[in-house]
């Protein structure tokens, strides 16, 4: 009998790696001619293939059988043509940084790999527009821009790529002066779910680039993009930034500064907060807070913003002046930074708020406290980027819903990856976390998609008002009425 089970064994491995070896060919004899030069094919064992499908958390596991790295908006056709064709289903990478569980829902797929199609480069028609192509990490888009004597709206982390969190909306730290990143996308060219290309801004295809600003992952994948830019000038070309680390019981006094802050009439457009909850024995044997102040400008940060801060008495306080890149590194985003670093389990489980609950806040801190060594790395994100130009944009203009809210609040899991134990934890603190956040406030959950969970409903993640989903319901029929970009938050139609 066991001699039997072994002939099983190795005749299923035979008929396994047949079938893997067939699409190995197929690809290569069928795809492969049909790529530009620069145009390459990966398979699993192979360096390619491994840079391409690492990801960011290595508990999100897409199922990915071969990797074409596109080097052309053509290579993008030809690639989803020959999937619709052979029907197999197919997953856009850029940066691999999205988390929501909807990513590990693919099986047997081709990853559409996008770095091949890197670059950033100044219209040659308009010299506040950028062309900036579609597998663009963040930190390349900030340095690339800088070099020309520019910057714009990127996301917080050097590492992601640029145009997923542009799709979804877009933090970052020049929001204030200019809007979400996706407020400053000027024009898509887009690769639909038919293999088709097509430009979409606010002349051509104008109902998708309202959807595309918000919702943008379920529509098809970016090649390129021209996006809104501006001068660099000494007055805003940096930072100062102040550091202040706090032990928890200064946690109340810290964030009714910060809500002070968020209900000023006239709250300053160069001011933004960012603040952590950590875990740092170093400091404290309890969870502690680190509170960062950005003060966007030449000069230093106006007293009024640190004398309060200072009056706490901090254990420690490190000033800066940065750039755009630098705001990045200090918050451990920059490519060496522990925000970047790969290997490890990730989760997230985002809630949007107008102001700090201190009750609520206290309730995530003792939490903190009662992690067990593996979560020794995770943090909590409260994020206060500056809202005023944010604010004066229609919400109703794009398919982003949650202009109005002033924060933006997640637990960030970090902990060794491959443990299901662990897995089945984290899921079950952080929605407590999440439920915490909430309590008293009488808001619904709002989740920012690009930290999305992918437990949360469509309502959280889109909109509460019916005309929303409707209308991107009606998106979706019309662009991928297959269902062919259902593996990030999905539209459900």
């Amino acid at each position: 009998m066991a001699v039997s089970i072994l002939l099983r064994a190795i005749v299923m491995a035979s008929f396994i790696g047949s079938i893997a070896a067939s699409l190995a060919g197929n690809l290569t004899n069928d795809l492969q001619p049909l790529l530009s030069s620069a145009a390459e094919i990966y398979y699993p064992g192979s360096v390619g293939y491994t840079n391409a499908t690492t990801r960011w958390s290595a508990d999100t596991k897409p199922g990915l059988d071969v990797i074409v790295k596109v080097a052309s908006e053509e290579d993008v056709q030809a690639t989803i043509q020959y999937a619709n064709f052979h029907s197999i289903p197919f997953l856009a990478i850029g940066g691999g940084h999205g988390t929501s569980s909807f990513l590990s829902t693919i099986t047997s797929g081709i990853g559409i790999y996008l770095r091949g199609l890197s670059g950033v480069s100044l219209s040659p028609t308009n010299t506040s527009q950028a062309l900036i192509l579609g597998g663009t990490l963040s930190g390349e888009v900030i340095s690339g821009l800088w070099d020309l004597g520019k910057q714009s709206v990127t996301g917080g982390c050097d590492c992601t790529g640029f145009t997923s969190p542009m799709l979804g909306g877009g933090h970052g730290w020049l929001q204030g002066r200019y809007g979400l990143m996706t407020d400053n996308l000027v024009s898509a060219r887009l690769v639909l779910a038919n293999g088709t290309a097509i430009t979409v801004n606010e002349t051509q295809h104008s109902d998708l680039f309202w959807g595309m600003r918000g919702a943008g992952h379920n529509f098809g994948v970016v090649t390129s993009v021209y996006y809104q830019i501006y001068d660099r000038t000494p007055d805003i070309d940096g930072f100062a930034t102040a550091t202040f680390t706090f032990t928890q019981d200064k946690l109340k006094d810290v964030f009714t500064i910060a809500n002070q802050w968020l209900a000023a009439p006239n709250r300053p457009v160069e001011l933004t907060h960012y603040a952590i909850i950590a875990i740092n024995p170093a400091v404290d044997s309890k969870p502690i807070i680190e509170f960062l102040v950005y003060w966007q400008g030449a000069g230093s940060i106006p007293t009024e913003y640190t004398n309060p801060l200072n009056a706490l008495k901090p254990v420690s306080v490190v000033e800066a002046h940065v750039d755009l890149l630098g705001a990045n590194a200090i918050t451990g985003a920059s490519y060496s930074g522990p925000a970047c670093a790969e290997g490890t389990g990730r989760q997230t489980f985002p809630v949007n708020l107008y102001s700090w609950n201190l009750t609520n806040l206290r309730t995530v801190i003792n939490l903190f406290s009662t992690f067990p060594a593996s979560l020794s790395n995770s943090v909590m994100l409260l994020e206060g980027f500056a809202t005023n130009r944010v604010l004066e944009i229609p919400t109703s203009s794009t398919a982003y819903a949650f202009r109005s809210n002033q924060l933006l609040a997640s637990p960030l899991f970090t902990y060794p990856a491959n443990n299901a134990t662990l897995d089945e934890y984290v899921s079950g603190i952080g929605r407590q976390i999440r439920t915490a956040m909430l309590k008293g406030t009488g808001l619904k959950l709002r989740a920012y998609v690009n930290y999305a969970n992918g437990d949360e409903s469509q309502e959280a993640v889109f909109g509460y008002k019916p005309w929303r989903l409707h209308r991107l319901r009606e998106l979706k029929k019309r662009y991928d009425p297959l269902g062919r970009f259902n593996f990030y938050e999905p539209i459900k139609v």
